[in-house]
């Protein structure tokens, strides 16, 4: 099978596109919600894929926290085999689509790169029976990545890029390999929080 040929390279061109649609138009601008309802409500894979992408793309104050929080809405709505459907105050947070399109393009060249490596491998830990632990583990992921600590969400959000990928290319090792990325990305995170903490508490306790 070519990368062409791959699931996640055909999303990956769906992506792309949808956004270049929308882009000739006379908006500047999209809504999370908006672009929820462009690709599909209940496309929640394909969305966990667009946001974890999103999220390696720097962006405007709040950006990351904003993208995290849309990561595990996505998620509980893939737990409760629900729509997605966003709170206005995230949902309404507007994206400029010059941004939205540069991220498209860095997820069809990242897509494209891992197509290469990936292919349908223990397809029953991509199956539909998979949804509720890979939820879980995007949601207890998702809750680290909102602390506003500097690069504490990179490795996890790798970890879920690369889930994410694997999950629409069917490819059970690629699961596994996110799984130990956001482990490993998770303990790091958990290091700098303690370390900042404990930063904090000696510093307070220094004050007369």
């Amino acid at each position: 099978m070519t990368t062409q040929g791959t699931p996640v390279t055909r999303y990956a061109a769906r992506i792309a596109t949808a956004l270049q649609r929308a882009a000739e138009g006379d908006q500047s601008h999209l809504t999370l919600s908006g672009l929820i309802v462009m690709l599909g409500p209940r496309a929640h894979r394909l969305l966990l894929l667009v946001v974890s992408l999103f999220n390696m793309v720097p962006g405007p104050p709040g950006y990351g926290g904003t993208i995290a929080w849309t990561t595990i809405l996505i998620a509980i709505a893939m737990l409760l085999g629900r729509p997605i459907r966003l709170p206005p105050i995230i949902g309404n947070r507007k994206l400029r689509l010059n941004l939205l399109l540069k991220a498209s393009e860095q997820v069809v060249r990242v897509t494209a790169i891992l197509a290469r490596f990936s292919r349908p491998r223990l397809r029953w830990m991509t199956s539909g029976a998979a949804n509720l632990p890979y939820a879980i583990f995007v949601i207890v992921v998702g809750l680290v990545m909102v602390f506003p600590v500097p690069l504490i969400n990179a490795i996890p959000n790798v970890g879920l890029c690369i889930i994410a990928f694997s999950m629409l290319n069917r490819d059970g090792v690629g699961v596994i390999i996110g799984v130990l990325a956001s482990l490993v990305g998770l303990m790091i995170a958990g290091a700098i929080i303690l370390g900042a903490f404990h930063l904090g508490t000696m510093a307070l306790g220094g004050l007369p």
